[in-house]
């Protein structure tokens, strides 16, 4: 034989016997005098303590049992006893795992190229302790100690994590959760879907009750389309398997009792990603949540694909289990799909095609939750097909006792108060940033509240909220507001502004006899801004202004001849029955002071009379001081034209008779005082083209105009005295 063919037979030789030898150096080797280099190689690669507390064993096997098949795959197997991980320094409990056994295979092929190929990994009663600090840092996530021991350590590859029974235990700072769960073995394995006897799908039954049985057939029929592109695409996946394991879990959250149970599968695949059935029913306090659905790849976009329902009494209430935003509402519940993929600092979750009855009004939409970036962000679009005007209430905190006791509200409403003093929460601005679209579409409006469509994108941005536009319909006119709260500022800054156009006044006040037949119109511009902890304050130390113009109304007039005190007149009117007389028009122009409104110019022309008011409106102290001086025209027989005062809290205003006046007084024209600067504000409430409008306006303007060279009734006429030419000189400097 020649050499080279020597060589190559020993070349051939060491080829087929080295790695027999090595597999069966690794099969015989006692690996119990291995741990501590085994402790110490885990420690360094997951940055924890690693004790093995009982044997490690080793064996080999030719085939393994993959996704429930057996699969050829020569390689080894290691098995772990009484294997313990530690806790970082800063948890409360001392290890972070504890497991009876941990089972897994290697491949040996893998190994020559430098890589860790483990198909299965079976975890034996494992007792876990998840814990998480405020910050989102927890006790899960590993690191390795060495980072050059990092990257120079093999490649590692998982297929399969296989469950068995235990306990977990949650911990979570920031939600001020502490859990516990067990999990048992079923005594045979479920099909994914079929209900068994013993489940209470009462959360179910309920959302469908109130958000209506249509709801999830949309949601079933959306399943069967997205199937069928999957077949399409070819894509398909394999049916979810069986549920196996049981789990049931109690303990506190925000101070409030946890309750719940569920199932879930036996085998968690992460090299072939394949759907993992998942079931739960959870109570948090008066919130129920139910989930069913599969998890595949945490990685993947699509991980999650589940069937959601919540009930509660108060969406805001989501925040300490969700930590997402969410407005004060009346009891709601709610249906739909949660997709997307969950990891702590990277979620991506998609709650889409859901339906939703909040209070008597409908919603629906879609929404998406990211914590990419320095805060979490939610974004979507949402639309009501039927919106009940008082369900919007309980978003700045007005209410009844009882509604605001059935969404959870415990903050009493200040006594005597009808401006909501519920306070901003601030701190959930700040926790997350916001971009959704809202449109309702059908508003079920109130007599009192006549508003319909509505339209306006929600924002928060590092605590700052807008509502701009904030667009809606109103007693057949149109309203464009917008709304910035600033809740940085302490305490938190607001500017808001509102231009009404158009609202008719047959619709406006429907409940007022003597206004429901009117023909009239409405318009108004607002722009306040001031500060404070909750909207009433808010509004209670704003500056600002208010412009309003009223044309072509009717009213009472039995109502104007009372005005008036004109006895006689009453006395016939009340003889031949109560009739309407026109409003030509009517004037407003209020300046905010401090939360206080100054009436600049306040005057309404009828038929009959030109009345004036004057007075302020106190929205701190939510007072109403106002006095009506009415000045009549024509022939009216024991007239005292005695003033007006209008004065008490919103919940309540007395009308009294100036007495002082009516007996000083028998009679007399009272100036008007107006200056030309409120009634130029009103220029723009008058719509340019609109013949009416104007026509119905000019003969008060005139008067206006008139009632201005009038001496004011606040101040007494100056004496008169001989004109200089210096004085002559100042007036004309004056009016150039």
């Amino acid at each position: 034989m020649s050499r080279r063919r020597r060589i190559l037979l020993v070349a051939i030789s060491l080829l087929v016997i080295l790695p027999i030898a090595f597999v069966v150096f690794v099969v015989t080797f006692d690996w119990n005098r291995a741990k501590p280099w085994v402790q110490a190689r885990a420690s360094t690669a997951l940055g924890r303590s690693v004790e093995i507390g009982g044997e490690l064993t080793s064996s080999w096997h030719w085939r393994t049992q993959l996704d429930d098949e057996s699969t050829f795959a020569p390689g080894f197997g290691f098995t772990a006893h009484a294997v313990r991980i530690g806790n970082p320094d800063w948890a409360k409990r001392p290890r972070f795992a504890d497991f009876e056994s941990i089972d897994l295979d290697l491949r040996f092929l893998p190994l020559l190229w430098h890589r860790l190929d483990i198909p299965r990994v079976r975890v034996v009663r494992p007792s876990l302790d998840l814990e998480q600090r405020k910050d989102a840092s927890n006790n899960w996530t590993f690191a390795a100690a060495d980072k050059d021991a990092a990257s120079s350590a093999w490649a590692v590859d998982i297929g399969e994590i296989a469950f068995d029974t235990g306990e977990v235990a949650v911990t979570d700072a920031a939600r001020a959760l502490d859990v516990r769960a067990t999990i048992t073995r079923l005594d045979a394995p479920v099909p994914f879907g079929q209900r068994v006897e013993g489940d209470d799908p009462s959360t179910r039954r309920e959302v469908i009750q109130r958000v209506g049985r249509a709801a999830a057939e949309r949601l079933r029929d959306a399943a069967k389309e997205r199937a069928e592109h999957a077949v399409e695409r070819g894509r398909e996946r394999k049916p979810p398997p069986p549920y196996v394991f049981a789990w049931k879990a109690s303990g506190t959250m925000h101070g409030e009792k946890v309750t719940g149970e569920g199932r879930f599968g036996g085998v968690f695949s992460l090299r072939n990603p394949q759907p993992f059935p998942v079931r739960a029913d959870i109570d948090v306090g008066a919130t129920e949540i139910a989930l069913t659905g599969t998890i595949t790849d945490p990685t993947s976009p699509d991980a999650l694909d589940m069937r959601l329902w919540i009930t509660g009494p108060n969406l805001a209430r989501l925040y300490g289990i969700t930590g997402i935003a969410l407005p004060n509402t009346p009891p709601y519940a709610t249906v739909g799909r949660l997709a997307g993929r969950f990891h702590p600092r990277r979620s991506l979750l998609r709650y889409e095609d859901f339906t939703a009855r909040v209070g008597g009004s409908d919603l629906a939409g879609t929404l998406t939750y990211r914590t990419e970036g320095e805060r979490p962000t939610l974004t979507g679009e949402v639309d009501s097909t039927l919106l009940q005007v008082r369900d919007l209430g309980a978003v700045i905190g007005i209410g009844s006792p009882e509604e605001r006791a059935a969404r959870g509200d415990t903050t009493p409403q200040a006594a005597n108060r009808v401006l909501p003093s519920e306070p901003f929460n601030v701190d959930h601005w700040k926790a997350m940033d916001a971009d959704v679209r809202f449109t309702g579409k059908r508003v079920m409006r109130t007599r009192e509240l006549p508003i319909n469509d509505v339209e306006t994108r929600i924002r928060m941005q590092s605590g700052v909220l807008t509502l701009e536009p904030l667009r809606f319909g109103m007693a057949g006119g149109n309203v464009g507001s917008s709304i910035r709260i600033d809740g940085n500022a302490t305490p938190p800054k607001g500017v808001m502004s509102l231009d009404a156009r158009g609202l008719k006044l047959r619709r406006l006040f429907e409940k007022v006899d003597g206004l429901v037949d009117s023909i009239g119109e409405v318009s108004g511009d607002v722009k306040l801004a001031g500060s404070g902890k909750s909207l009433g304050a808010l509004l209670g130390s704003s500056d600002g202004a208010l412009r309003l113009l009223m044309t072509e109304g009717q009213i009472s007039e039995t109502l104007m001849e009372e005005a008036g005190l004109n006895f006689a007149n009453v006395l016939v009117a009340k003889m031949r029955g109560d009739q309407l007389i026109r409003i030509n028009c009517a004037a407003a122009a209020f300046t905010m002071e401090n939360g206080v409104a100054k009436a600049d110019l306040f005057v309404f022309d009828t038929e009959n009379a030109l009345v004036e008011v004057d007075g302020t409106i106190d929205l701190g102290n939510e007072r109403i001081d106002l006095t009506l001086h009415p000045r009549t025209k024509g022939l009216r027989i024991f007239s005292l034209r005695s003033p007006l005062h209008a004065q008490g809290n919103f919940e309540h205003v007395d009308i009294s008779v100036d007495k002082k006046s009516l007996l000083a007084r028998g009679g007399g024209a009272i100036g008007l005082g107006l200056i030309a600067a409120p009634l130029a504000a009103l220029v723009p409430l008058i719509a340019p083209g609109n013949d009416g409008e104007q026509k119905s306006c000019t003969p008060l303007v005139t008067e206006l105009k008139k009632g201005g060279a009038q001496p004011s009734r606040a101040a007494p006429p100056a004496k008169k005295r001989a004109t200089t030419a210096k004085d002559d000189a100042s007036a004309k400097a004056r009016e150039s």
